[in-house]
Order: C-alpha cells, then structure tokens, then sequence
C-alpha cells in the first residue's frame, strides 16, 4: 500500500521546482514589446531579431557591457553565459533540424557567398544558389575545361552535398576536381555554423570556466539567436517539457531577464 507521506513528499518536491519556460516566457513579453516598439516598420519577429543583431540598439549596448564589465553584474552575466552553454552542451534541442549551441551554430545568413566562380588547373568552376524567402530554392553548379567542354552541369532544388556527390558526372571528374568543386560548393553555403568557442586562451574571453572567441558582438548575435530559436521551440511546442530542458531555460531566462532589465 502507498504511503500517503511520499507521495505527499513527491508532489511538493514537483511543486518546488521553478517552471523556467514559464518565466522565460515572461522575460520574453517584454523583450518582444521593446523591440516591437523600437523597430515599428518591421512586421515580423524575425525580421526584428535580425535587426537587434545587427544594428546599434539599448540590446546590444546592454549585453556588452555585462559581457565586458567587471562588476559583480557582469560577473553573474558570465556564470549565466557559462551554465547556458553548459546546458547545450549536454541537453540537445534542435530548432528546424539545427542544434542550438555555442560548438557549431548558424548566426545569420550570408547572401553575399551565393555565387562561387573560380577556376584552378585551366578548369573553370561555377556555383549559384538561389533564395526564396530565406531558404534554398535552387542549386546550379558548372565545371568547365579549358576546351570548354562541360564536365559538370548539375542542378538541384536543395542544397544538399550528399546529392552532388551522388551525381553521376560528379563521378566522372578527378580527385582534385571533386574537392576543389566541393570547396567551392561549400563557399557558397549562405548558412555557415560558426564556433563561438575559442581553443586559445590567450586570445579568448573567459566566461566562468570556458574561453569563447574574443569576439564580443559575434558572441551577442550569437546568444540573441539562440534566445530566438529556444524562444521558437517553446512557443511552437517543439520542446519536451522535462527537467533537462527546464535546465536550459534557467541560464537562458536570467541572461534575457539581464538584458531586459536595461532597456
């Protein structure tokens, strides 16, 4: 027979633990009211947070100064950007098929890479994508010899190396041949991860016991990212409830809470 003091004892102890989706929902509300405010003209989120990023904005100008400051703030900022990373270390979310963390983590999209024409050995190579409302829509690549004889001519509607690879002319052409179009298939890749970790120290931000890249506005647009897409997560219902991922709303609660706090 059960007994009515443990399972008491086991309702309080669920009662006692801090729903941290709910308070990151709440830090959110705020954030999202700020820069519905500061950015009237743009009519999407992503279209904000885009902005947020990448322009002079309180933000910004608030998480620098936690990351860069050197009072006791800054100094929970930084446990704060540790634990976050700690947590997505060790916890996987994924946000459409992407894992949100500081190793390996697509920032912002670069439209500037999408055609790649170059030429190595008298081979002449060309890569073109092309974007649709942020995704790719369509892949072109040409390798062309000296006799301008068509070693190569592939096209596609994603961007997918596996199926370049798998072509049948792909084939045909030489090691370096593959490697090089490879180099330049991957140049025009507009959605690079990025490693904000650093492997040295001396030229390194510390944060708690980790040393990000001493790159301090990569570091923000980083982290304003991941908020976004743990955001989309939770609110899209795509994240499972459990206490793993509620220890990854902790640290990403209190580093927006921090934020918010100075606007």
């Amino acid at each position: 027979m059960p007994s009515t003091y443990t399972e008491n004892s086991d309702k309080w102890k669920s009662l006692a633990d801090i729903d941290f989706f709910t308070h990151f929902v709440k830090a959110w509300i705020p954030f999202n009211a700020w820069y519905k405010t500061y950015y009237p003209a743009l009519k999407t989120d992503r279209e904000a947070i885009n902005e947020i990023k990448n322009t002079a904005n309180a933000a910004r100008n608030r998480f620098l100064g936690l990351l860069n400051g050197a009072n006791d703030e800054s100094e929970q900022f930084r446990a704060n950007l540790a634990h976050l990373h700690y947590c997505l270390n060790n916890i996987i979310i994924e946000n459409n098929e992407q894992r949100i963390y500081f190793e390996r983590f697509v920032i912002e999209m670069d439209r500037t890479c999408l055609i790649q024409r170059d030429a190595y050995n008298g081979i002449n190579y060309y890569v073109e994508l092309t974007l649709t409302r942020n995704e790719i829509t369509r892949v072109l690549s040409t390798v062309v010899n000296g006799a301008r004889r068509n070693l190569l001519n592939y096209n596609h509607t994603e961007y997918n190396l596996a199926h370049l690879r798998a072509d049948r002319t792909f084939g045909n052409l030489s090691r370096v041949q593959k490697s090089f179009l490879e180099e330049k298939f991957n140049d025009a890749n507009p959605f690079k991860p990025v490693n904000l970790l650093s492997a040295n120290p001396a030229d390194s931000l510390q944060v708690g016991q980790y040393h990000l890249i001493n790159d301090p506005t990569l570091i923000y647009k980083g982290v304003i990212e991941m908020l976004y897409n743990l955001r989309n997560v939770l609110f899209h219902g795509q994240i499972i409830p459990n206490k793993d991922t509620n220890t990854v709303y902790e640290p990403a609660y209190k580093i927006l809470r921090m934020i918010v706090h100075g606007l």
